[in-house]
C-alpha cells in the first residue's frame, strides 16, 4: 500500500499500542514540537496535539495536525475532550505560564484542565521546562516546579546560551519512551566499541568497530524501559540514551568495568564490543622512531564473556569470522552457545558487515532453527523482544 505525506516509518515499536496527549504550550521550543511528535510516532505511539495560547504565537494549528495525522485541540468542545482517555499527557514545551497553572490547579484552558483529569485518575504526566534561565532561577517558577513534581514527572531541558531549550526530539521521544516502559524494567549490562592495546605512548593495534549495532541495541533496551548499563571503549558511533555509560580504552578497563556492574547484580548481558584477543606484551615508553626497529610480541588476552559466569537467563554474545563453511560456523557456534552459556549468539560474516548494512545469523541454545537477521535496527529489535519472552513480559 502506497504511503501518502502522514506518513512515518517506525523504526521501533517501543511505544505500541500507546496513545498519548501533547501539550505545545507558549515557548520558543514549540518550533521542535513538529519532529517531536513525528519522533513520538516513529515509535509506534498515536499521537494527539493540543496547542494553547502562548503556543500558537510560535507554531500552527495545520503543522501539528499534519505531524500528529490527528486534529490539533486549541478550544473546549462538546465532546468532552479535555477528560483524559489516553496512556499519558506529554507537555512540550512546558512555559512558565503553564507550570504556574498546573502549580495552582487552574482549568481555565482546554490544556491544563486535560492535565488536572490526567493527575485526577493518577495517569502519567511528563513536561519539560523550556523558557530562559532567568525565569527558570525566578523563586516563584522554581517553587511551582518544586510542588508539580510531586505528582508530575519533570524532565531536563537542555541547557545552552542561557536558555532551558528544547532537547533533540529524538532523544526525547526516547526518554518518553523509556519513562512509560519502567514497570517492565530490568537491568542490562551491554559491552560495545572495540578496545586498544598500547604499543607505545602514541601508537596502538585495534580492531574495526563503529559502535553503530552496538548503539541501536543500547537505545533500543533504553526505549523499552530497561535500566542499561553500558561498558563502551573507543568507536565513532555512540547511543544517545542509556542508564549509565562507562568509557574504557584497553582490554583491562573493560574487564574492570564489566566485573563491576556485573558483580552489582544484573538480569541480562549483551557482549557486543569488538575486544582484542591479542595485545602486546608490554608498552614501550614513549616513542618508537621511525629509524628504530619496531619489534612486538603479542600475548592472548582473557575472554572479557567468561567473567560474567552467574547463571543469566539472557546472555547475548557476537561472533564474527570470515567466509567459514557450514561445518565449521556449526562447530563454532555450538562450542561458543555451551563454553560460555550463551542465551543466544548473533553471528556474523565478515562480507555481510558494513557501518551502514549488517546481516546476521542468531543462534541460540534452544533447538530454536538459525534466524537470519538483516539491519541493524532489526538485530536490536529482535533482541530486546527476546528479553522480554525471556522474562515473560507483557508484549507492547
Amino acid at each position: 500500500m502506497a504511503s501518502n505525506d502522514l506518513h512515518v516509518s517506525q523504526t521501533s515499536e517501543a511505544l505500541k499500542a500507546r496513545t498519548l496527549d501533547v501539550i505545545i504550550s507558549g515557548s520558543i521550543g514549540a518550533v521542535e514540537s513538529v519532529r517531536f511528535l513525528r519522533a513520538l510516532r516513529r515509535l509506534g505511539a498515536e499521537v494527539h496535539p493540543w496547542l494553547t495560547h502562548g503556543g500558537a504565537l510560535f507554531t500552527t494549528e495545520t503543522a501539528l495536525s499534519w505531524a500528529a495525522a490527528h486534529p490539533t485541540r486549541t478550544r473546549f468542545e462538546g465532546d468532552a475532550s479535555h477528560i483524559a482517555s489516553y496512556d499519558a499527557c506529554i507537555i512540550a514545551p512546558a512555559s512558565a505560564n503553564i507550570i504556574g497553572k498546573i502549580a495552582q490547579g487552574l482549568t481555565d484552558s482546554p490544556a491544563t484542565a486535560l492535565v488536572a483529569s490526567y493527575l485526577g485518575q493518577k495517569k502519567p504526566v511528563i513536561l519539560v521546562p523550556n523558557m530562559h534561565d532567568s525565569l527558570m532561577q525566578s523563586p516563584m517558577v522554581a517553587f511551582n516546579l518544586q510542588k508539580i513534581s510531586a505528582f508530575c514527572t519533570v524532565l531536563t531541558a537542555r541547557e545552552e546560551e542561557g536558555k532551558q531549550k528544547f532537547p533533540d526530539p529524538k532523544q526525547l521521544a526516547d526518554q518518553v519512551a523509556h519513562l512509560l516502559n519502567q514497570a517492565q524494567s530490568r537491568k542490562f549490562l551491554i559491552t560495545m566499541g572495540t578496545t586498544r592495546g598500547p604499543i607505545d605512548d602514541i601508537r596502538y593495534i585495534s580492531n574495526y568497530s563503529s559502535g553503530a549495532l552496538g548503539s541501536h541495541i543500547v537505545e533500543e533496551f533504553y526505549r523499552y524501559g530497561h535500566r542499561v548499563h553500558v561498558v563502551a571503549g573507543p568507536c565513532p558511533v555512540r547511543p544517545a540514551c542509556f542508564s549509565t555509560c562507562t568509557d574504557v580504552v584497553t582490554n583491562e578497563a573493560m574487564m574492570d568495568a564489566v566485573r563491576s556492574i556485573a558483580g552489582a547484580g544484573i538480569d541480562g548481558a549483551i557482549f557486543a564490543a569488538s575486544v582484542l584477543d591479542f595485545v602486546p606484551n608490554q608498552k614501550q615508553a614513549g616513542k618508537v622512531r621511525s629509524t628504530d626497529e619496531l619489534k612486538v610480541d603479542f600475548v592472548r588476552t582473557p575472554k572479557i564473556i567468561a567473567e560474567v559466569n552467574q547463571n543469566l537467563a539472557f546472555k547475548v554474545g557476537f561472533k564474527l569470522e570470515v567466509a567459514a563453511n557450514t561445518h565449521e560456523r556449526e562447530a563454532i557456534v555450538k562450542d561458543y552457545l555451551q563454553k560460555y552459556r550463551l542465551s543466544h549468539l548473533v553471528y556474523n560474516q565478515l562480507q555481510d558487515v558494513s557501518q551502514t548494512d549488517h546481516t546476521a545469523v542468531v543462534f541460540t541454545g534452544s533447538a530454536q532453527a538459525p534466524l537470519p537477521i538483516k539491519g541493524k535496527s532489526n538485530i536490536a529489535q529482535y533482541l530486546v523482544q527476546e528479553a522480554g519472552r525471556t522474562f515473560h513480559e507483557p508484549s507492547q
